[in-house]
């Protein structure tokens, strides 16, 4: 069996790993060429606090919107976007005034307060004024020590600061506008308040810098007028608070503006300063993962019953998918909280349904059976985390009873389309709404010939651009689950539970490659590839990656798996893959085409993996988040008729930020420097090892003094560990290695440049015999077998030409 791996999308010629970007003034921006060059055109941005019920998108324009509709008033029974009505809103509209009309100031660039935290600066500028806009969220009551909790934030606001500075010789006076509605009552002003007629705050002026402040538009509009000096700044503040009755403004913190930043800025330090450090020797690199893994925790959220959700979005997708919580929930593991981690699965206990399914509510797309093996694959990983057993007890009747679930409901395939089974026993076809997709196709069958899905799970809901009917992603991921409910018998001892989910998943996993094998004989061009779906082995592939990572049902070097990549680097658009979900051929999937690079790392091929990777964030907006899909020819076919049919180059679809794009690289950024490999396909006996730098191509560690590290990522061998690679001069480098409080057995991925090799290798001064090293198939790495390490130990390795 070979190691399983990762995944990865795109060609290496894609992007130049070492060509830097220039700006018009000649200066370079970063060693990698990250600029965002491929962003959406309809961006927007996210400020949130971490685990809070109150999501606000920044528009372009500087402009402040929200919804209402947190989980805490949202039911459960109502549309997927229903938290996308926006009827709650603050404009923000600056001008510079002169003898005629005022001059709109321009908006410019977007970026992150000090390049990671999630704050949004927002640049203005007309004439030879120029505004800075600040927005954040902060809660003055939060510990910065601890986590926020279900009834944290009652006091919590949104903030903007708005820094207005003359560049030129002479005065010149600015005005502020500003309009908002909450609840979709429109805002009226009260001295320095905009509040609705109801009584409820949209917005307070704070601090004005001595503007005078009028009401305008019938009183709708709050007005700040100023006249600036030659070089002068004014900054204004303005305080956003959540839900908050006028009559109670009194009781609302007293701190100050740059008290509340620096409060701010202290609860993510807190956060960060807790939780596993990544660090590359591109800061671009560092800045994005503490950014990530922050929208990550801001885009969860408590429900009234206190049960943290992981969303996918802030508004069209704030809802729960349990596919994607298994990514956002590792993605909190490996950066090291594990408390909200635990959380977000806990809260999938309290979905399932009487009999066992375990799919999502109604407005996630019912039914959709990967979600089924996403919760339990992410209860598992948990475990696996924390080697908590007396937990993984009191999750065992979930995993069991949606086990059971899976292997009672596989019947339902026996008799889909079978003559002769009396019309009082024909399955129906489960469905909320009607097909979103185009058709499955069904082929004729010769006599007594099994449909091509016998045995996997029942219709369901395509997702993912794919046609309704029989998904293998769902069947991958739901296989999955009854596989890691097996391992959770036998850690728990429940010997008959173990025997029966083992033989139950040697059977399904069977009849998936049955028809595996059935499916590739309906494919028609180029070599043979792990299909997406029975009958249409050329549907949207994004999901079908899910059979390689996490699920390990096939290994990274199948040559299935190799004929997939094969057509998806072929059909690449501007570095990413096309053909991964709702847009077809028409567009990418930036995030998702991190998760799918794992392949690539799997692969130990590190070069098409960064190149994704660059890629995917070079798809991100200028404030680290990404949209789900964004098009980039719309004269190609889409998977589906939907209203993305109606866009137009450059344009997203789907949510902004996306959860999944985040949390995905939060994982490969941290897979890169440490990685768990499971010998797949995955049987009871197969192997788990730690693979040290599998990611990180030798050109990224070139220079000396470069230093490559994570500190304290948990891994699914149960230990926290750390690693930190240094160049120490042109032909040798160093690596110092702490596998914490368990022996784990340990590969290190030595990067090579191309026409080098590995010379010696020494552990703690000892030499490692050379035939303990072995060259990559990629030729880009040396792999050192180290055997069991149990304590800190340090490598050095001497780099030569290869002869």
């Amino acid at each position: 069996m070979r190691m399983m791996r990762g995944l990865v999308l795109g060609s290496v010629a894609s992007l130049l790993l070492n060509a830097p970007v220039w700006t018009q003034t000649g200066e370079a921006q970063n060693s990698l060429g990250i600029d965002h060059r491929y962003t959406n055109s309809d961006a927007q941005s996210l400020i949130g606090l971490p685990l809070g019920s109150h999501k606000t998108t920044v528009e372009k324009n500087g402009s402040l919107r929200w919804s209402q509709w947190s989980l805490k008033r949202k039911p459960l029974d109502v549309p997927i976007g229903f938290s996308s009505q926006m009827d709650g809103a603050l404009a923000i509209e600056p001008f510079v005034e002169g003898d005629s009309a005022p001059t709109p100031m321009k908006p410019g660039a977007q970026t992150l307060y000090r390049e990671r935290y999630p704050f949004v600066v927002s640049k203005f500028a007309a004439t030879e004024v120029r505004l800075e806009e600040l927005a954040f969220a902060v809660d003055p009551e939060q510990d910065v020590a601890e986590l926020p909790t279900a009834t944290s934030g009652t006091r919590g606001c949104d903030v903007v600061r708005l820094v207005f500075t003359n560049d030129g010789a002479a005065p010149q006076k600015m005005l502020l506008k500003l309009s908002g509605r909450e609840r979709n009552l429109p805002a009226h002003v009260v001295a320095d308040v905009l509040m609705t007629g109801a009584g409820e705050d949209v917005a307070l002026v704070s601090d004005a810098a001595g503007a005078k402040i009028t009401a305008e538009d019938s009183g709708l509009t709050l007005a700040l007028r100023a006249t600036l000096a030659p070089k002068e700044s004014k900054t204004i503040w303005l305080r956003l608070p959540y839900e908050w009755p006028a009559t109670r403004n009194s009781e609302l913190s007293t701190l100050g503006g740059e008290a509340r930043l620096a409060k701010a800025v202290a609860q993510w330090d807190g956060i960060w300063a807790r939780g596993a450090l990544v660090h590359y020797p591109e800061q671009m690199l560092n800045d994005f993962f503490d950014a990530s893994i922050a929208y990550v925790l801001i885009l969860t959220e408590y429900d009234a019953k206190g049960d943290l959700w992981a969303l996918d979005g802030p508004d069209v997708y704030r809802q729960y998918w349990g596919r994607g919580e298994y990514f956002q929930a590792r993605a909190m593991e490996v950066a090291g909280y594990l408390q909200p981690a635990r959380e977000s699965v806990e809260h999938a206990f309290h979905i399932m349904n009487d009999d066992g399914e375990w799919d999502g509510p109604p407005t996630s797309g019912w039914p959709a059976w990967d979600n089924i093996g996403g919760n339990a694959g992410a209860v598992w990983d948990y475990y696996l985390y924390t080697r908590d057993k007396a937990w993984l007890a009191q999750a065992y009747p979930f995993l069991l009873r949606s086990s059971e679930w899976v292997r009672d409901h596989r019947e339902e395939t026996t008799y889909e389309n079978v003559a002769g089974v009396p019309v009082g026993a024909r399955p129906i076809r489960r469905m909320l709404t009607g097909s979103k997709c185009r058709p499955e196709p069904e082929p004729p069958l010769a006599a007594g010939e099994k449909t091509y899905w016998y045995g996997l799970l029942p219709w369901s809901y395509g997702d993912s651009g794919l046609p309704e009917g029989h998904s293998y992603s769902h069947n991958f991921l739901a296989a999955y689950g009854v596989h890691v409910s097996a391992e959770a018998a036998r850690v728990l001892g429940k010997t008959d539970d173990a025997a029966w989910l083992n033989k139950e998943y040697a059977q399904y996993s069977a009849a998936i490659r049955d028809s595996v094998e059935r499916s590739v004989k309906l494919e028609k061009a180029g070599a043979p590839y792990l299909p997406a779906q029975p009958t249409r082995p050329d549907a949207a592939y994004s999901q079908t990656f899910l059979a390689i990572w996490p699920t390990g049902l096939y290994s990274a070097d199948d040559p299935l798996v190799t004929g997939l990549l094969t057509r998806m680097e072929g059909e690449e658009s501007q570095g990413l893959p096309t053909n991964v979900a709702w847009a077809g051929p028409a567009g990418v999937w930036p995030g998702e085409s991190m998760n799918m690079s794992e392949a690539y790392l799997l692969r130990d091929d590190a070069k098409k993996n960064a190149a994704m990777l660059l890629a995917a964030l070079n798809h991100s907006y200028t404030t680290d988040v990404f949209k789900e899909e964004i098009l980039t020819d719309v004269t190609k076919d889409r998977a589906c008729d939907t209203p993305h049919s109606k866009r137009e180059n450059m344009q997203g679809t789907g949510d902004m930020p996306e959860a999944w794009g985040n949390a995905n690289a939060v994982d490969l950024l941290r897979d890169m420097l440490v990685q768990e490999r499971t010998e797949a396909p995955v049987t009871r006996e197969s192997k788990t090892t730690l693979h040290l730098l599998a990611g990180l191509p030798a050109e990224w560690i070139a220079k000396v003094g470069e230093i490559a590290s994570v500190e304290r990522t948990p891994t699914t061998l149960g230990t926290v560990v750390s690693v930190k690679l240094t160049r120490t001069s042109e032909t040798a480098m160093r690596l110092e290695f702490d596998p914490g409080t368990r022996g784990v057995e340990t590969f290190v991925h030595v990067p090579l440049a191309e026409g080098s090799k590995v010379v010696e290798a020494k552990i703690d001064g000892s030499v490692l015999p050379a035939s303990e090293i072995t060259v990559s198939p990629s030729g880009q790495q040396a792999i050192v077998a180290a055997g069991e390490v149990g304590h800190r130990v340090t490598f050095d390795f001497t780099v030569g030409a290869a002869r």
